[in-house]
């Protein structure tokens, strides 16, 4: 049996806890071909704003998942047209969050993209550290069975619906 990766486990359950009335959408990774007009292979990486798109009831969602071991998450996980394109977004419907799921500490938090984008601005570290995500981030609530997990996307969407009020 092949083990798999545990950032793509996170990403199961985080589509697993998604609750049924909302429309939930994975953007496709990886590489794709296409012929040039030489006939040769060129390759190219598809640079998605993010992993996923929820629409719930009042608002589009989107999410980075990024799960580490660990208390700290590197910058270089973030890719610069992701905190770019996800912190520029304007608009009172459309909320975009980074989740950073701890594995060694079991917690996940979402934090918003501005606020991921001006702590990489202006801090001297390369890194985010627990404490500060604990801080600074929203308490993703999950509950282990046995070895997978369940988040309790539904208040986490609640929370940041009447944040916005």
């Amino acid at each position: 049996m092949v083990k798999k990766n545990p950032g793509k486990l996170f990403e199961e359950d985080i589509k697993r806890s998604v609750p049924e009335d909302c429309f939930i959408y994975r953007f496709k990774d990886g590489t794709a071909n296409f012929s040039g007009s030489r006939n040769e292979n060129v390759r190219f990486q598809a640079k998605n704003i993010c992993d996923f798109m929820i629409m719930t009831i009042e608002n589009l969602i989107l999410l980075e998942l990024k799960s580490h071991a660990g208390i700290r998450i590197s910058f270089d996980c973030i890719r610069e047209n992701q905190i770019k394109q996800m912190s520029e977004i304007d608009h009172p419907k459309i909320k975009t969050y980074f989740l950073f799921n701890f594995r060694d500490m079991e917690k996940t938090f979402a934090i918003e993209a501005k606020k991921i984008k001006g702590y990489m601005e202006t801090s001297d570290r390369k890194s985010f550290p627990f404490t500060w995500c604990e801080e600074n981030g929203i308490d993703v609530l999950g509950t282990k069975n046995r070895t997978r997990w369940r988040y309790d996307l539904k208040r986490f969407f609640e929370e940041v619906e009447g944040s916005y009020e």
